[in-house]
């Protein structure tokens, strides 16, 4: 007899379920031909719980109704399917809607489903599998039950490619501003799927205002070299998501990407924000792949950054400066509270060239969880000579970067047991620096260079980089930085400023912007909203030969690299702007 189900879940894993109990109805005499993608779709009455995930399967059986409706119930009853209030969540949840072309009324038993075209959960995914399918007592077919409906949209297919899921990712709206900033979120989700950011091996937790992903890539592929396998997380990306989780120097791949992005989702029913999303994402991806090491960049601050949620055996902040005060704020020593949150029991801590008044609060947290307290050392200079005009050209302040990095990969390498080769670590530093760090293009014969400083400590060393000459400049800033003293100060350095917009929907207004600067400087500066518009005419402005400057935010780094490639860079709704 040809049957047609339905299968809910909205606790815990629900993917998980949904395959277990598929599985137990095979075993148990009601064999799946045809099954339905799954759908995530919103709960119908009791509206404040998570959402369900939701599929349709083709059967055959030979289960007389009465049977296979017994089957059901040890289904369910085998995942521990229970439910605390009437429409509750639940484990599992299965329904018969056709047995073949009958119509059943029974005690207990009501086939086809009596509510069948008022549920798009089930219409939606039955008429993936079964558009024709027609109901034996009004004739109506699923697709015709599913158009009848007068509320639409409250079912979404999941990805079923890397495309899919990163439209998925890019229609996440930004977190709520009472749940931006917490660890609760992120740790449930990974409590139901067995707590996988304790088994990534060591971790490699790193944070500060500037230098950290720089000091975080090297940092890996140093483990690497020396031959640990190493994961690394890092934030944001420049041109697509897969950049920020990466496994020995290699994106992950679109095919795992998806696994996890759909294993989180399964876990998370919609309460996790993309950059939790990719969190969990990596420590999972990390966990199923056995990594020897980690190297997680924190996104925001660090004590209630998403990335908390892992124990770091080694914490490394590379700086501290007033940023995101409106978060970490008011003073610097609140943001160096904030940092000095990735410090666990008994870890080791590496702290950078901190102000005074922020190694303090460093140190008294180090010493509060018993960590030692260590600072990058010279004596990895003689390991960076061969390779230190190389890395020099990325500009001088990665030299810094690059003995932090090597201190911490030798810190790391020896919590694990590692044995760590100076040389044959630095060896591999110049390649592994990230994309839009003082990369160096040509675009009609200037040469330009793209970087990501967006604070004043970054941009001080960017600029320190040209040595009196001025180049023509292209920037744009995040609403949320401090616009006026970093637009004044790309004026007074530059030959010529052009003010753009990055394409995130946290980029500044450039004419706010440009409305910031004393009147003086005001004059000759040029607003043109759109960034590749912006650097043709600074091609245009610039001599032959001549340079240019991409400046003022990883956004705009990721609009420019991504539009010289005649594509659009990926931003997501990240953050909050406040």
């Amino acid at each position: 007899m040809k049957v047609y189900l339905s299968l809910g879940s909205n606790l815990g894993d629900r993917l998980a379920n949904l395959e277990r109990a598929l599985s137990l109805l095979d075993s148990g005499g009601c064999q799946v031909v045809k099954r339905s993608s799954v759908y995530e779709t919103a709960p119908l009455y009791l509206l404040k719980q998570p959402a369900f995930f939701n599929l349709a399967a083709a059967c055959e059986t030979s289960l007389s109704p009465e049977r296979l409706l017994a089957l059901i119930g040890r289904v369910e009853a085998a995942l521990k399917r229970r439910r605390t209030r009437k429409n509750g969540p639940r484990t599992v949840d299965a329904d018969i809607l056709f047995y073949g072309g009958q119509v059943i009324e029974r005690p207990g038993l009501k086939v086809p489903h009596p509510r069948l075209a008022e549920r798009e959960f089930v219409l939606a995914p039955l008429a993936e599998i079964a558009p024709g399918l027609r109901h034996p007592v009004t004739g109506l077919s699923v697709s015709q039950m599913r158009s009848g409906l007068k509320a639409r949209g409250g079912a979404r297919r999941l990805p079923c490619n890397y495309k899919e899921a990163e439209e998925w990712l890019m229609a996440l709206p930004p977190p709520a501003a009472g749940k931006h900033y917490s660890l609760a979120p992120v740790k449930a989700v990974l409590a139901v799927l067995g707590g996988p950011q304790a088994s990534m091996g060591t971790v490699l937790h790193i944070t500060g205002s500037t230098g950290k992903t720089s000091s975080a890539c090297m940092a890996a592929a140093a483990l690497a070299a020396c031959g640990g396998r190493t994961g690394l997380y890092t934030s944001p990306h420049v041109e697509r998501m897969c950049e920020r989780i990466k496994m020995d120097g290699r994106d992950i791949s679109e095919k795992d990407f998806l696994t996890c992005f759909l294993r989180i989702e399964s876990a998370a029913a919609g309460e996790l924000s993309f950059f939790e999303t990719l969190t969990a994402m990596a420590f999972l991806y990390f966990s199923l792949k056995q990594t020897r090491f980690a190297v997680v960049e924190a996104g925001l601050g660090g004590r209630l950054d998403a990335t908390n949620a892992a124990r770091g055996d080694v914490a490394g902040i590379t700086s501290v400066s007033l940023e995101h005060l409106s978060l970490l704020g008011p003073g610097l020593v609140n943001v160096a509270a904030h940092k000095a949150g990735i410090i666990k029991e008994g870890a080791v801590v590496l702290a950078g060239e901190l102000p005074p008044a922020a190694l303090r609060v460093v140190a008294r947290r180090a010493a509060a969880m018993r960590a030692r307290l260590r600072r990058p050392e010279k004596c990895f200079s003689p390991a960076l000579h061969g390779v230190e005009e190389k890395i020099l050209k990325t500009g001088r302040f990665q030299a810094v970067n690059a003995l932090f990095a090597l201190k911490a990969a030798e810190l790391a390498a020896k919590r694990a047991g590692l044995k760590f080769m100076p040389a044959i670590a630095a060896a591999v530093l110049k390649r592994s620096i990230p994309p839009g760090r003082f990369e160096r293009l040509s675009v009609g014969g200037r040469m330009v260079i793209v970087d990501g400083a967006h604070n004043p400590e970054g941009m001080e060393a960017l600029l320190r980089e040209f040595s009196g000459r001025r180049p023509v400049c292209v920037a744009a800033f995040m609403a949320d930085k401090a616009l006026g003293p970093l637009a004044a100060r790309l004026a007074g350095a530059v030959s010529r400023l052009i003010l753009t917009r990055s394409l995130s929907y946290r980029s500044a207004d450039p004419g706010t912007v440009k409305g910031l600067l004393p009147p003086d400087v005001r004059r000759g500066v040029m607003v043109i909203e759109d960034p590749m518009k912006a650097l043709r005419q600074a091609v245009k402005l610039a001599p032959k030969g001549g340079t240019i400057l991409v400046a003022g935010s990883l956004y705009l780094a990721g609009d420019i690299l991504a539009g010289l490639k005649g594509r659009k860079a990926f931003h997501p709704y990240e953050m909050l702007v406040k």
